[in-house]
């Protein structure tokens, strides 16, 4: 009980039925790609990483960059 099985699955069924994945096409933060791109054309995380400080010392998991950049598309995505 609980075993992973890692085995096709048949449908039997009418043979003209066509499956077809459509979830790349659907995302609920498509705006925030374009954001992703203006920022990576810009260099803004580069500009943040040279004249921004990290003042939190060395008991850090994520750079300062990272968490800064994580914020503002926060914000952005509402």
């Amino acid at each position: 009980m609980g075993e992973k099985q890692n085995q096709p699955f048949q449908l039997s069924s009418n043979a003209s039925w066509k499956v077809d994945f459509q979830g790349s096409g659907v995302t609920s933060d498509g705006g925030l790609v374009l954001v992703r791109e203006l920022d990576e054309r810009l260099g803004l995380s580069e500009l943040i990483e040279q004249h921004l400080t990290d003042s939190r010392g060395k008991n850090t998991q994520l750079p300062f960059a990272d968490l800064l950049r994580q914020s503002v598309y926060s914000r952005l995505a509402g």
